[in-house]
């Protein structure tokens, strides 16, 4: 079974950022992205971001979990381009509705990050005192360029783990890409496929490799996913053009849990936030014990999974 390679048309490399989009971001309020593969960690750290009074954090749902998958179709720069605009304008939709704006999200959000009496009364008075907006949709990490392009003034906070621990609690918390699942287009892994005897290959999958990624197991085969999902951002954010604009820190979970102060304070610098009490205690709250947690499953089917991403593992230290 040979390592899973990254498609080479990807449509998104050379076009240039929209006009509308750069517009629209010269406002106020900034914006900032977080990446990761599915289980890498995200989670952990947009609870960080939440407990931030400056930060607006955001999980999935203005961004549909087909646009990763169809921007790396064969589509049309116009197409292209009015989902990059599009994406830029829900979340800029979202800012300025009801869902934000209200008082009961304003004194959610001050209880996650209390900022004193004054701050409390702001947000009884729907008052929304936010300077960052963080929206975090894993799958965009099929799509880097993309991100790059609808949002140019945006920064970016990329967080990998082992994907070997990432394949295991894709499997073990949503019982991802298994035989049943491939029948279908329906999961957020694979909105887009070929069909080859009775089930769907990801479009993610070359051609010539369908048979092993079909005769893999569901483990496998979430590897395969997170090793095409950290080629990409790697390709994207080492790109000298972006790699030289300070636009993405890179972060390693296992890093992160084992000094989430170091990890916090670095986060912090790229957006230009000040901490505060209630980051500080949800830093405090990082564990390390979910590392290592594929060691448990069968001996063969690790080092399958290490054959297929090997070399991703390798790139990231982890082999």
């Amino acid at each position: 079974m040979t390592p899973p390679t990254v498609l080479s048309s990807a449509p998104t490399a050379a076009r240039p950022a929209t006009t509308a989009a750069a517009a629209s971001n010269a406002r106020a309020m900034r914006y900032g992205i977080v990446l990761g593969a599915p289980r890498s960690g995200t989670t952990y750290l947009m609870s960080v971001f939440n407990s931030l009074p400056a930060v607006e954090a955001l999980t999935g749902t203005v961004l549909p979990t087909a646009i990763p998958h169809v921007v790396n179709q064969d589509i049309s720069p116009d197409v292209y381009d009015a989902l990059a605009v599009g994406f830029e304008r829900a979340l800029d939709a979202y800012l300025h509705s009801g869902r934000y704006r209200s008082r009961a999200a304003a004194l959610q959000k001050w209880v996650r990050a209390p900022s004193g009496l004054a701050g409390l009364r702001r947000a009884w008075r729907s008052e929304r005192t936010e300077s960052l907006f963080v929206y975090k949709e894993p799958f965009l990490s099929f799509a880097p360029e993309f991100v790059l392009d609808a949002l140019p003034a945006a920064k970016i906070v990329h967080i990998y783990r082992d994907g070997r621990d990432v394949a295991n609690s894709l499997v073990k918390t949503y019982n991802v890409l298994t035989d049943e699942a491939l029948t279908t287009l329906q999961g957020s892994e694979m909105r887009i496929g070929r069909r080859v005897g009775d089930r769907y290959v990801p479009w993610w999958v070359p051609a010539e490799e369908s048979e092993a990624f079909l005769g893999a197991t569901p483990y496998v085969r979430a590897i395969w996913m997170w090793s095409y999902m950290l080629r990409r951002c790697h390709e994207a954010f080492t790109a000298p053009a972006v790699s030289d604009s300070g636009r993405v820190l890179t972060i390693r979970y296992e890093d992160f849990v084992r000094d989430p102060v170091a990890t916090g304070e670095a986060i912090l610098a790229h957006y230009g936030v000040a901490p505060t009490r209630s980051f500080r205690r949800q830093l405090a709250k990082a564990r390390t014990t979910s590392i290592g947690k594929h060691e448990q499953r069968p001996p063969e089917e690790i080092a399958a999974a290490e054959r297929v991403a090997g070399e991703t593992l390798a790139l990231y230290g982890y082999l």
